[in-house]
């Protein structure tokens, strides 16, 4: 009797245990893209070159590209992307991680900037600004060329 008592008592004990929910803390969904507005194509999905954290915004900066631009950061720091590369600086504003104390993550897209290297080696600038991702002005275009395609590669073992 005390036997079957325990058993039963581990069963529903495993029971209320699996039916638990799950820790909604896992996928940060707000720092994605969910609309790609006026953006071509979803930069998130292009390889990562660098990054970059700025506490003072309290935003954190990741410089994507497309293969041409990767490949080029590989060899050269020089900043003279060849024809064809697409880079993106997307920026998020940071929050504190509710999971690990004093870390920041992500908390929503500030802003997107593309930089294509077009046929005649001119880079062409486009910002993107705000939840719907959409086309901006930038008031110094030529500044924030020669950052973003000045920043190396960041290297990783």
């Amino acid at each position: 009797m005390k036997r079957s008592l325990s058993i039963s008592g581990f069963i529903a004990l495993l029971l209320v245990y699996g039916c638990h929910s799950k820790n909604e803390l896992g996928l940060n969904e707000k720092a994605s893209i969910n609309s790609l507005g006026d953006l071509p194509e979803n930069p998130l999905l292009l390889n990562a070159i660098t990054s970059s954290v700025y506490p003072k915004d309290s935003t954190l900066a990741v410089l994507y590209g497309n293969d041409i631009a990767y490949h080029h950061g590989k060899v050269s720091n020089d900043g003279n992307y060849p024809i064809g590369a697409v880079l993106y600086e997307v920026t998020w504003q940071l929050q504190e991680d509710e999971q690990w104390f004093g870390a920041n993550i992500p908390k929503v897209i500030k802003s997107i900037e593309r930089i294509e290297i077009s046929k005649d080696n001119m880079p062409q600038y486009t910002l993107f600004e705000g939840f719907e991702l959409n086309n901006s002005k930038h008031p110094d275009e030529t500044t924030r060329i020669k950052w973003i395609t000045n920043l190396r590669m960041a290297v990783s073992p």
